[in-house]
């Protein structure tokens, strides 16, 4: 089981977000000092993820946007998508199909990390998959 592990500025803010916007559930929540959050454990779509504030000596929080993207598999992307957006994500991709036979749609959640929504919208066969990943390609270099 791989679990991603978040750290946050503000943690407490994070999971209020996420339990609008992610239909997240709070499974374990460690209160520090002064009302930090020493770990958390949330449920978002069935699966866990784990999360902190900073804290001397450990990982910090992104100071600009995360390089790491975390994609749920929703049962409607455009749905998800609009919900985030309503509980103050900000959009940095509008729903769309994509090439690969998902819809895909991306938003920031304001604390540095980015969340894909995306659901099946065609199946897409080995050959016409190669086929789309080489048209895909070629409008990139040109």
């Amino acid at each position: 089981m791989l679990i991603a592990y978040l750290t946050l500025a503000n943690p407490s803010a994070a999971i209020d977000l996420y339990k609008v916007a992610l239909d997240a559930s709070v499974s374990t929540l460690m209160e520090g000092p002064n009302g930090s959050i020493m770990h958390a454990e949330l449920l978002i779509g069935g699966n866990k993820i784990m999360l902190s504030g900073e804290w001397p000596g450990f990982s910090s929080a992104p100071t600009e946007r995360s390089p790491v993207n975390f994609m749920l598999y929703v049962e409607n992307a455009d749905k998800a998508y609009q919900k985030a957006i309503q509980a103050g994500m900000t959009s940095t991709s509008e729903p769309e199909d994509m090439f690969w036979g998902d819809r895909n749609a991306k938003v920031v959640d304001g604390h540095g990390y980015e969340w894909t929504f995306a659901h099946q919208n065609e199946t897409v066969s080995e050959d016409e998959l190669r086929k789309r990943v080489a048209e895909f390609a070629a409008s990139l270099s040109g």
